[in-house]
């Protein structure tokens, strides 16, 4: 009954922003449709993330489980949300200082809440990471770094950010109940219920978006819940939380990849380049859909979620199995840069 609850709450608190913003033009900043990401008609307010926010810090003192861990886990947080809600609030949060505030967050994380990569399951690599401590910390600051940013690109069509943590959050929710660890189960329960509620408005007409405050929120806490379930049972491997974040860590790391090795450009600079947007782009030059945008835009979310399985699935069936996990990751990079030739090249044909 109390999942019911926090839906309603996050549901009550978007609809309240979304009647906010209506009445106060300074909370939305997204009045250019006409932008290199921007995909869909009407402005749309970024602070969807507040909701979240709000309905998992109120959910998470419910849970039985270690109560010092759950403070600093929730003390954690606080810099990278509030560097992205005030970044969507008003534009004036530089990237080098959210990064810089995400890397306070994961080191808070790792020195009192304990939750760090020390393990990849190479002897080689797992023996530097214990026998230099520093490199321990150091390896969590770039991959949960990595991690929590990558939510950050694909957060721009109706419903992909949303319905892809929803799917994560279930995914770790699954194995914690098979292995029986009722805190990290609660915890990534009320986090998809926090997203649904927002979700619900999301999807599929993009009422509001979740913003940078709410990317990052929702990242750094699946990131923090997978890893903390990993350290909790030895049995299950980081290869795990990393296949649940394979689809936006591959997109993070294929655009630097096009943009730094190929295109030879600025990596900050954003494009209409990733594969959301190409799929977009797929779309909408079609007879059928042809200048429709709305319908385009949502349209896109369901292909990119079926995509996100391909890495989901494999971690939820193999999460205690490292060799199939490891082999699923590449199957998946595989997967992805087929469909992204594809598509490209279908494009570049039709453009030309």
């Amino acid at each position: 009954m109390i999942f019911v609850y926090l839906f309603l709450m996050s549901f009550s608190i978007v609809f309240l922003l979304i009647r906010l913003t209506s009445k106060i033009n300074w909370l939305i900043h997204d009045l250019d449709s006409h932008g290199v990401q921007k995909f869909h008609v009407d402005p749309v307010p970024s602070i969807g993330g507040l909701s979240i926010f709000l309905t998992f810090s109120f959910g998470m003192w419910g849970v039985n489980g270690e109560s010092n861990v759950l403070v600093f886990l929730w003390l954690a947080s606080l810099p990278i949300f509030f560097a992205g809600l005030v970044e969507d609030v008003t534009l004036r949060v530089p990237p080098i200082q959210r990064l810089f505030f995400t890397f306070i967050s994961i080191l808070v994380a790792y020195v009192w809440a304990g939750v760090g990569i020390n393990s990849l399951g190479f002897e080689w690599i797992d023996g530097m990471l214990f026998d230099y401590p520093f490199l321990t910390l150091l390896f969590t600051l770039i991959i949960v770094g990595g991690a929590v940013n990558s939510l950050n690109i694909i957060d721009g069509f109706n419903g992909l950010l949303g319905g892809y943590s929803i799917l994560a959050s279930l995914s770790i929710a699954y194995v914690s109940y098979t292995l029986g660890d009722s805190m990290v189960l609660q915890l990534s329960l009320i986090l998809s219920t926090s997203v649904f509620g927002f979700f619900v408005f999301n999807f599929p007409f993009g009422k509001i978006f979740m913003g940078d405050g709410g990317a990052y929120f929702v990242g750094f806490m699946l990131a923090v819940i997978g890893l903390m379930l990993v350290d909790r049972h030895e049995e299950l491997s980081n290869w795990f939380v990393l296949l649940i974040f394979i689809y936006p860590m591959y997109e993070l790391l294929y655009s630097i990849y096009r943009r730094k090795i190929i295109h030879k450009v600025d990596v900050s600079q954003p494009d209409a380049n990733h594969l959301h947007s190409l799929v977009y782009q797929k779309l909408i030059s079609c007879d059928r859909f042809k200048h429709d945008k709305v319908i385009c835009n949502s349209m896109v979310s369901p292909f990119m979620w079926l995509l996100s399985l391909v890495g989901i699935i494999p971690a939820v069936i193999w999460f205690d199995n490292q060799t199939m996990l490891i082999i699923s990751a590449f199957m998946f990079m595989f997967i992805y840069t087929i469909i992204y030739k594809y598509i490209s090249f279908d494009r570049f044909k039709f453009n030309h």
